[in-house]
């Protein structure tokens, strides 16, 4: 059963996707959209990642993450074995999941103080993918335990970003950050990465149910595949949430 929101504030909505798809452009519309109707609405994460610095962003994330460890060191010590075993590549990859796991722990639990519709690009059930896209076999099964050890940070609403793989492809080739192993990839490579992270996605959403029996996230979905679909997309959803912040 889908947790009844509609009595109370604030609610939680995260975004989720293959890479490139357009995750931070749906969050950016949502806000705006949502500011057209007067419910209070913004993403802290978009703005930490991109209207901060490098070090300045750098040093406000790792303080969130700090905070997260120390107010339940046991249950981050369990979230992190728990990566460690989910076969990534590098103790390095190990270490970022860890770290943002933590980041996006303590941005949910900030946002449930605050009156007003929270959006992030991106967050846990993301960060589940990423585990699987990178690690073994059972790796995002195995991982999805540690969303109950989050304890109260999992999203309210989680939006499926989708777009045609062509699309997604060309969104890849103009980028500029590079920081993501599939914009390391070559173009025949990447295609067949795409491919199999969309099998994972819906392996993530496949968890959801088993975890969350008593507070299933609501899931929707934004096609993100030209103006007119994207739009109609934009407006309903934006009125369902301004429907269940009120």
């Amino acid at each position: 059963m889908a947790r009844d929101l509609s009595a109370r504030q604030p609610v939680v909505v995260e975004c989720l996707g293959l890479p490139g798809v357009g995750k931070s452009h749906v969050t950016r519309l949502l806000a705006a959209r949502l500011a057209t109707t007067g419910v209070p609405a913004g993403s802290a994460l978009l703005s930490i990642n991109h209207d901060y610095g490098r070090w300045r962003r750098i040093v406000r994330k790792s303080g969130m993450g700090a905070v997260e460890v120390t107010r339940a060191p046991r249950r981050a010590l369990r979230v992190a074995r728990m990566l460690m075993r989910s076969g990534q590549q590098s103790r390095v990859d190990v270490v970022r999941l860890a770290y943002n796991w933590f980041v996006y722990a303590a941005l949910v639990r900030r946002a449930r103080s605050q009156p007003r519709v929270e959006l992030l690009d991106e967050g846990l059930f993301q960060l589940l993918w990423s585990a699987g896209f990178a690690g073994r076999d059972r790796a995002i099964h195995d991982c999805a335990a540690a969303l109950v050890e989050t304890n109260g940070a999992t999203p309210d609403v989680v939006v499926l970003v989708e777009a045609p793989v062509n699309a997604i492809l060309n969104r890849l080739e103009r980028r500029s950050s590079g920081g993501a192993r599939i914009d390391r990839m070559t173009i025949g490579v990447r295609h067949a990465a795409l491919d199999r992270g969309a099998g994972l996605l819906a392996e993530v959403l496949s968890e959801k149910g088993a975890l969350f029996a008593a507070a299933t996230p609501i899931v929707r979905t934004i096609r993100n595949e030209g103006a007119e679909a994207l739009d109609a997309d934009i407006d309903a959803l934006a009125r369902e949430l301004a429907s269940l912040a009120s």
